[in-house]
């Protein structure tokens, strides 16, 4: 089987430096953090827009995603303008079955339940038209972490295990999205082609994908079930 395609695009870089603030520069940490996420995917196939300190244009970011056919192009970013945060952006055309929506979900989800330590403000899932978005015909997600003109939120961005952290909440989410993460593979389209045997007795039979406490567990249950190809998945409370 085919490895899925990841393109992790380090937002600015060279002559374009990004934010810059509190003696961060937005441009650095954002190619750390992709190579600290390239460096733990397994089972994917990763791709960098940029590997080192250049400047790629936007027109050649979405280009390398058009021709690797990419399952996911991510752009990582750090954020400024007087706010506090994360937050994720998709395309704002897309439509609701359009993957890049549940992707975006499973993604935002992981990267803020890995950094619940730090108290991080959730700014919510978003939509903009950037250009990396906009134009790339391949489900692609923009991210925003964190304010770097916010003293407090630089400062985390300093200590070394915020970046080690946030790499792998990146990394559970995209495997998440992926469907590469304890989800159910996709139901075959020909029962008889994949050994299945057809009942000779009537009636449906029901498989149970998992049973969970906790009402938000149940639902990333089923969000990676609908990934997998599940699409009458639902949640069922025992009374």
């Amino acid at each position: 089987m085919q490895k899925p395609v990841v393109v992790l695009d380090p937002g600015h870089g060279g002559y374009d430096p990004g934010a810059t603030y509190n003696g961060l520069k937005e441009k650095d940490l954002n190619l750390a953090l992709a190579i600290k996420v390239a460096s733990r995917l397994d089972g994917v196939k990763t791709l960098l827009t940029r590997e080192r300190d250049i400047y790629v244009s936007l027109a050649d970011r979405v280009a390398l995603s058009r021709r690797a056919e990419a399952n996911l192009f991510i752009s990582l970013h750090a954020n400024a303008g007087g706010g506090k945060g994360f937050e994720s952006f998709i395309y704002r055309g897309l439509g609701a079955k359009d993957p890049a929506v549940l992707m975006q979900q499973l993604l935002h989800r992981a990267v803020m339940k890995a950094i619940d330590r730090w108290e991080i403000t959730d700014r919510g899932l978003k939509r903009a038209s950037f250009y990396v978005l906009r134009s790339n015909p391949r489900p692609a997600i923009l991210i925003e972490s964190l304010f770097l003109d916010n003293l407090r939120e630089a400062q985390i961005w300093r200590e070394p295990l915020f970046a080690e952290t946030l790499a792998g909440g990146l990394v559970d989410g995209i495997k998440n999205a992926l469907a590469l993460s304890d989800a159910e593979p996709p139901r075959p389209a020909n029962p008889k082609a994949a050994g299945f045997k057809r009942s000779r007795t009537s009636g449906l039979y029901t498989v149970q994908v998992g049973a969970f406490s906790h009402l938000e567990n149940a639902r990333q249950r089923l969000a990676e079930a609908q990934v997998a190809g599940f699409r009458d998945a639902f949640i069922y409370q025992k009374q």
